[in-house]
């Protein structure tokens, strides 16, 4: 796996991040975090941290955060922005298990679909690594690509594009910016609790059912207060078992 998104480290923030729709697809994952997160300081490992946003969430609740990212060029943003109390480190996901050998944690945290540029055989030799680096009791969370967004099937028929209908059903690849190109996989939920053997399954929860993906930002962006609306509504009234149909979803697991 390369650094593909060095080349929009830069502009991360602008691009995503900091735009309405990245703001409330980023809030409800952050409103599941604070539900199910202790008060007592943990200890936690974020994978694919980016430019350190919930890296510095976590921090201000107190948490002790090491969060790791393959780009450098994240890494170097992560760093100017955020709290210098955060512990920030180039890793990429096959060297986490050799890079923290010794080390255990109380979480393990990857957001927005990190974890969707892996295979399925190489996410099944990660969940391995994972249980390694996790205390007894320890929790995975992962914010996973939903395989049937419905919100993007619906676009593409009706911009009569047929061929990416189903783009997510098969190994496809993400255009970052124009600057370079991702591959991408998606996992239904029932195939990751059968990647994830080696934990207790807790709980799954769709994001961005009701909110957009990230491409309607442009005909949304003058309407902050109807994209506000459709993230309360999707707190409130989005059931688990339609996580595959956003956006992207998020899975809670426990270790045995």
């Amino acid at each position: 796996m390369s650094a593909n998104f060095d080349p929009v480290a830069s502009e991360y923030d602008a691009l995503f991040t900091d735009t309405f729709i990245g703001k409330a697809q980023r809030n409800l994952i952050w409103r599941h975090l604070k539900q199910n997160l202790q008060s007592a300081p943990i200890k936690i490992l974020e994978i694919n941290c980016g430019t350190g946003l919930d890296a510095e969430l976590f921090n201000n609740m107190g948490h002790q955060v090491v969060a790791t990212d393959i780009s450098p060029e994240m890494i170097v943003v992560a760093k100017q922005k955020r709290s210098s109390e955060i512990h920030f480190q180039v890793v990429g996901f096959q060297d986490l298990k050799h890079t923290f050998e010794g080390q255990t944690f109380d979480l393990i945290f990857s957001n927005f679909a990190g974890l969707n540029c892996v295979s399925l055989s190489q996410l099944k030799k990660l969940q391995k690594d994972f249980s390694v680096l996790l205390k007894p009791n320890g929790r995975f969370i992962g914010v996973f690509l939903g395989e049937y967004c419905w919100q993007e099937r619906l676009y593409f028929r009706l911009k009569n594009q047929s061929e990416n209908v189903n783009r997510r059903l098969s190994v496809s690849e993400a255009n970052l910016d124009g600057k370079s190109v991702q591959q991408t996989h998606c996992f239904a939920p029932s195939a990751l609790k059968d990647v994830f053997k080696d934990f207790d399954f807790i709980q799954q929860k769709p994001i961005g059912l009701l909110v957009p993906p990230s491409y309607f930002e442009a005909q949304l962006k003058h309407w902050p207060w109807f994209v506000r609306l459709l993230q309360i509504t999707e707190l409130y009234f989005s059931p688990s078992s339609l996580a595959n149909r956003a956006d992207h979803f998020f899975m809670e697991f426990r270790k045995k």
